[in-house]
């Protein structure tokens, strides 16, 4: 049988009163595959002079959030437009939020932007905070035409995170429920989606983290596997893992910067990416031919634009000003 938690009512129908008396948003209640009621609201900017209006971000929460409270309006403050919905279970959605249910659920608000909302793929964000991201990994590999992807506070795969909260004597049967009942292993979606990704790592991060320090942030071991799955033979090179190890301790681009042997060659790493493909799974031929410093340097480049470090902890909200559109290889082509 369908349930709901139920928000704090009065807490939650407050914030969606605001925001229906004060923006032009709609709500609508979507029916999933497997008989689930989703809760969704759609903010629309697609009217204004902005030219980020056209463009749609599908927000998914946290474990602790609502689209009445969460993430939906950061990108809505940025000045795109903003479709959120809540979780099977989680405010007036109905449901149990296991993985499948998951699925099926951003599959709906998917067809339902698509559809209904009239955006097409190239015109489609997805943003996911926290565990919020299984389900914008799921429909990003499902979808591989969707524009790009970001990443909040997020894991590679839940089991490392789940197992030091349990006992050792029950270590295998964590193991064996969290691959059953919650297989979220960003990782393996994120390598098969082939468009333009930005992981937000929480530098003070306390819920991700293996030992509430930069380096034991399960977000480095996601950018680490995306890096390695897309240029095999820039990060598969062991000088080059020995370098990005470090740069994972550090909170700044500048600390990274003074590893990096030699000085940095901005032009050498654009023009060397500016001309690989912007949406491809993988891209071997990169670094082929090149000697251990040059790998070095791109790896660092690279590494730079795919994360953004934001120095708060796990649950503090993304100031708008932070929520930036991933970088693709084409944007480093010299510009007339």
């Amino acid at each position: 049988s369908s349930s709901s938690s139920g928000i704090n009512a009065e807490y939650g129908d407050t914030s969606r009163l605001r925001y229906l008396e004060k923006y032009n948003v709609r709500r609508a209640k979507l029916r999933t595959v497997d008989g689930c009621d989703i809760d969704t609201m759609f903010y629309d900017n697609r009217g204004s002079d902005n030219e980020k209006g056209k463009t749609l971000v599908i927000t998914s929460e946290g474990n602790g959030g609502y689209y009445e409270v969460g993430c939906f309006e950061i990108p809505q403050k940025a000045g795109y437009s903003s479709l959120g919905w809540n979780h099977p279970g989680f405010g007036y959605s109905t449901g149990i939020p296991f993985d499948v249910a998951e699925m099926n659920s951003i599959e709906a608000v998917y067809e339902y932007a698509t559809t209904e909302l009239g955006f097409t793929d190239e015109n489609i964000i997805v943003y996911g905070w926290s565990i919020g991201w299984f389900p914008t990994t799921y429909i990003a590999h499902a979808h591989p035409n969707i524009s790009s992807a970001i990443v909040d506070a997020s894991f590679d795969d839940i089991i490392p995170l789940a197992l030091p909260r349990m006992p050792q004597w029950l270590a295998g049967m964590t193991v064996r429920c969290c691959r059953h009942y919650f297989n979220l292993h960003n990782s393996l979606l994120l390598s098969k989606y082939p468009g333009p990704v930005r992981i937000i790592r929480r530098s003070r991060d306390e819920i991700i983290s293996t030992n509430e320090r930069p380096d034991g942030n399960r977000g480095n071991e996601l950018l680490g596997a995306i890096l390695l799955q897309r240029y095999p033979t820039i990060f598969g090179d062991e000088e080059v893992q020995e370098c990005v190890r470090s740069w994972y301790a550090e909170t700044g681009t500048i600390t990274r910067r003074l590893s990096v042997p030699g000085e940095l060659d901005r032009m050498f790493c654009a023009t060397t990416v500016a001309s690989l493909p912007d949406r491809q799974e993988s891209y071997p031929e990169l670094g082929n031919g090149l000697s251990t410093q040059e790998k070095i340097q791109l790896a660092y480049y690279l590494f730079d634009k795919y994360l953004t470090d934001f120095d708060v902890g796990h649950n503090s909200p993304l100031p708008a000003r932070h929520f930036e559109v991933p970088w693709k290889h084409s944007d480093s082509a010299p510009r007339n």
